[in-house]
């Protein structure tokens, strides 16, 4: 990534979280709970975890009837 495409992105999300300060909070709540779990320093697997997560979300609002998490 570049730096450009680094700041755009930034931007970008800033403007969807209302706010840089939001931004930021989420960024430091994610840092902390990859830290927790020792995944801060495995990028594959916390972006495998993020996935997962991003996809249990999206599950858990479906009622499917026999389908559980």
């Amino acid at each position: 990534m570049t730096a450009e495409k680094y700041l755009l992105k930034k931007e970008r999300l800033s403007q969807a979280m209302n706010g840089q300060e939001n931004l930021e909070s989420a960024v430091t709540a994610i840092t902390d709970a990859l830290k927790k779990y020792n995944l801060d320093g495995m990028p594959e697997t916390a972006f495998d975890l993020m996935c997962f997560a991003l996809e249990t979300i999206h599950l858990e609002r479906f009622n499917v009837t026999g389908f559980a998490l």
